[in-house]
C-alpha cells in the first residue's frame, strides 16, 4: 500500500529526511513543490531534486513556487540548514532540470486531475497552498488530506517568542489554510520538539552501510550541532518527517480538534498560532469548519523513531 502524495517543501535537511522517510515507509511522490523558507526557493528546488535523485526517484516532477512571502520580506534559514541548504556537507547536486516554476498551479492541476485521491504534505512555509487556494476555491473538496507542520500552540516558537518558523514565515499564507473549509492537521513544535533522536539512534544511523543513512549522516552533522548549542546535547528533532510519518500512518498519533487564527499585526507576537485549548466546545467542532484545524495530542515515538531508523536501513 502506497499514499499518493503532493510534497511542499523548502528542502533543507528536515525535509531531506522526510524524504527519506516518505520514500521509506510508502510515500508515492507524485510531484515536489518548492517554495522559499529554509532557502531560497531556487536552492530547495535544487536540493529536492538532488534528494529525489539520490534515491532512484528520478522521474519525479519538482517545481519551485514562491520566492517570498506574500506580505513581509523573504527570510531564510541557513544558520539551522547550512548555506547550501544541506548542512554545507559537500553534497553533489543533481544536474536534472525542474519541471517548472508555477508551483501553486501544478497543485490545483493534479488534484483537479485526481480529485479525492492526493494527500497534500507541506513542510515549508504556507505560501504555494495560499496562492492555490486562492487560484482554485475548491481546492479543500479536491485533496484527500492536509498535513501541515507548522505552528507553535501553546509552546515557545523558534524563529520568534511565539513564532514557528513555516508559519511565522509567512502568516498571511497560513490564516488562508486556517480558514479554508478542510480537515487540517498542524503539525507543530508542541509535538515535533518531542522527537528528538537518542545517542543510540544516531549510532546506529552512523554505523550503518546503506547508503541512505549515509546520506542523512552527512546532511545531519550541521543540524546535530546546532541543535547541541540548543540543547545541550547531541540530538536533532524530526520536525517534518514527523508530519510526512503521520501523513503515511495516522495511527502513529492521537489529536485534537480546536479553534484557532494567527497573529497578523503584533510586534513580537506576528506570526502566532493561536490555539484555542479550553475545550468549552470540543464536542461539536467540526474539522472542516473554516478556523478550525487539528493538532497532535500524543505520539507513538518510539515506533516512529522506528519507522525512520528503518527507512535509512540502519
Amino acid at each position: 500500500m502506497t499514499t499518493p502524495i503532493i510534497f511542499d517543501c523548502d528542502t533543507g535537511i528536515d525535509d531531506a529526511l522526510a524524504m527519506l522517510y516518505g520514500a521509506g515507509n510508502g510515500a508515492d511522490f507524485v510531484a515536489c513543490t518548492v517554495t522559499h523558507g529554509n532557502v531560497p526557493v531556487a536552492t530547495g528546488a535544487r536540493n529536492t531534486v538532488t534528494v529525489l535523485d539520490y534515491l532512484g526517484l528520478d522521474t519525479v516532477p519538482v517545481f519551485e513556487g514562491a520566492a517570498r512571502p506574500m506580505a513581509q520580506p523573504l527570510m531564510t534559514a541557513e544558520f539551522v540548514h547550512g548555506q547550501d541548504g544541506l548542512g554545507d556537507a559537500g553534497v553533489v547536486q543533481s544536474t536534472r532540470a525542474v519541471s517548472g516554476d508555477m508551483a501553486a498551479a501544478e497543485i490545483v492541476r493534479l488534484v483537479r486531475s485526481r480529485p479525492g485521491e492526493l494527500t497534500l504534505v507541506a513542510v515549508g512555509p504556507l505560501t504555494n497552498i495560499g496562492m492555490a487556494l486562492l487560484l482554485e476555491p475548491e481546492l479543500p473538496t479536491l485533496v484527500k488530506d492536509v498535513i501541515i507542520m507548522g505552528g507553535a500552540v501553546g509552546v515557545p516558537g523558534n524563529s520568534a517568542e511565539f513564532g514557528e518558523a513555516n508559519v511565522w514565515h509567512d502568516p498571511e499564507a497560513a490564516q488562508l489554510v486556517i480558514d479554508a473549509a478542510w480537515d487540517v492537521l498542524f503539525v507543530g513544535l508542541e509535538i515535533t520538539m518531542k522527537t528528538g533522536l537518542a545517542a543510540e539512534s544516531l549510532e546506529r544511523i552512523g554505523a550503518s552501510e546503506d547508503p541512505r543513512a549515509q546520506l542523512a549522516w552527512k546532511i545531519m552533522q550541521f543540524y546535530l550541532d546546532v541543535y547541541e548549542g540548543q540543547m545541550g546535547v547531541r540530538t536533532c528533532v524530526l520536525h517534518d518527517p514527523l508530519a510526512m510519518a503521520l501523513a503515511l500512518d495516522p495511527e502513529l498519533a492521537t489529536y485534537r480538534t480546536i479553534e484557532a487564527s494567527l497573529e497578523l499585526r503584533g510586534g513580537r507576537s506576528r506570526g502566532q498560532l493561536i490555539g484555542d485549548l479550553r475545550g468549552y466546545n470540543k464536542a461539536t467542532l467540526d474539522p472542516k469548519a473554516p478556523g478550525v484545524i487539528r493538532i497532535v495530542e500524543s505520539l507513538k515515538t518510539e515506533e516512529f523513531h522506528e519507522n525512520f531508523l528503518r527507512s535509512l536501513g540502519a
